[in-house]
């Protein structure tokens, strides 16, 4: 628990709301909310270990920009509540855990098989459009989304 620092969220934070305590490191450098100073820790442990061991610098595009897409929405979105996910980060999180799919479908397009901007046209629309359903509740294939936003894009360019 090196440079760990757990307390009671203030008054003047905006995390979930079941959200008590937080527990961050050094600076804030990373950080997470629970209901319990143990459940805080542990979800900072988890992010922090999910980040370290899992991130794959080659889909940094793919992740920026359906964070991007998702960010847009909470944006125009402010009063939604993301407590299901453990707040803004983990809302985000689902997004752009997607990155991995839209990468594969690029590689099998190959530079020929689109002619509008993959990153613009699709990713950040597929961000945005998941946060949306998410939102919403929407329980659709992710793969089926992506399919739908290719050949309507495809359309688009016809």
């Amino acid at each position: 628990m090196k440079n760990i620092t757990i307390g009671r969220a203030g008054s003047d934070w905006a995390p979930a709301a079941a959200a008590r305590y937080y527990a961050q490191r050094g600076d804030g450098e990373e950080y997470a909310f629970g209901p319990t100073p143990a459940e805080a820790l542990a979800r900072l442990q988890a992010r922090e270990a999910a980040g370290v061991a899992n991130f794959d610098k080659s889909l940094a595009e793919e992740v920026a920009f359906l964070a991007l897409g998702a960010a847009n929405v909470l944006r125009d979105q402010p009063s939604v509540k993301l407590d299901a996910y453990g707040g803004y980060m983990g809302f985000i999180g689902e997004v752009i855990r997607h990155a991995p799919l839209l990468a594969a479908y690029w590689k099998r397009m190959g530079d020929d098989g689109f002619d509008g901007v993959w990153l613009y046209d699709v990713t950040e629309r597929f961000g945005r459009e998941w946060a949306e359903g998410l939102i919403a509740g929407s329980t659709q294939c992710p793969t089926a989304h992506l399919e739908c936003i290719i050949r309507d894009e495809l359309e688009k360019w016809a």
